[in-house]
């Protein structure tokens, strides 16, 4: 994991634009998209906002994400996108690094047994396709590869007081496409 969150960090970091670029101020973004994620299990769905500041071709922001892949969670991130121009159009590359929360299941207790979920490291990695339809509107692809780590514990006793704990690390490494609004 560490080796793909240090090739797409890489990637990000070398593409500065060498040319000139004109003086521009830091304003306000907001990236909203829906999509699709696959993996080993069913293909499930997501949706995320990331809401932040766009310098020249930079973006630094946070954001929040409902990923139902597995067990439904709420990622919280920090992202962040450089952007390459193609003339009106733009090519980026993205990072997002954070909490997974997990949303529902938390804790079931029965009889003789307690199961908690518990979330933990989320990435989401990639590259997007921007394409300007209004001043200051866009909307955008994007195809990358996301990270989202939980953890099961289950504490059981027999029926004679015997206790027992399973403790179950999950890692899912998941290929994501999205598609939404930048403005």
């Amino acid at each position: 994991m560490a080796k793909y969150l240090f090739t797409i960090i890489l990637v990000f970091t070398s593409c500065l634009k060498v040319a000139a670029q004109k003086k521009s101020a830091a304003a306000f973004n907001s990236y909203n998209s829906a999509g699709f994620i696959a993996g080993k299990l069913p293909v499930a769905f997501t949706a995320q906002t990331e809401n932040g500041i766009a310098y020249k071709k930079w973006f630094a922001g946070a954001g929040v994400a409902i990923d139902m892949y597995y067990k439904e969670t709420l990622p919280v991130f920090a992202a962040f996108k450089k952007e390459i121009c193609l003339k009106t159009n733009s090519l980026f590359f993205y990072v997002n690094a954070g909490k997974n929360i997990v949303a529902k299941d938390k804790k079931i207790m029965g009889t003789f047994s307690t199961v908690e979920t518990k979330g933990g490291f989320y990435a989401d990695g990639g590259v997007g396709y921007k394409i300007k339809i209004a001043k200051k509107g866009s909307i955008f692809f994007s195809i990358g590869n996301t990270v989202k780590n939980s953890r099961q514990i289950e504490t059981t006793s027999d029926f004679f007081g015997m206790p027992g704990i399973s403790d179950t690390q999950y890692k899912f490494s998941r290929l994501v496409f999205r598609m939404g609004y930048q403005f």
